[in-house]
């Protein structure tokens, strides 16, 4: 006799959820100075990101 093969769904893909970028006080920003922090990441932006280059390093816990 031969077994029978069960065929099962393949797995569906979790459901796309949209980043919710952190973003920095204003204020705090404006006194921030990027020369003053490297990026030992390299980090780029996502495409998605609205933040600008100093925005992420001031915000990044990694720099």
């Amino acid at each position: 006799m031969s077994a029978k093969v069960r065929k099962t769904k393949p797995a569906q893909p979790p459901a796309e959820v949209p980043i919710e970028w952190p973003r920095a006080d204003p204020a705090e920003l404006a006194k921030f100075d990027p020369a003053s922090k490297i990026c030992n990441m390299n980090c780029g932006p996502h495409k998605n990101d609205p933040r600008s280059r100093a925005e992420r390093l001031f915000l990044c816990d990694d720099c």
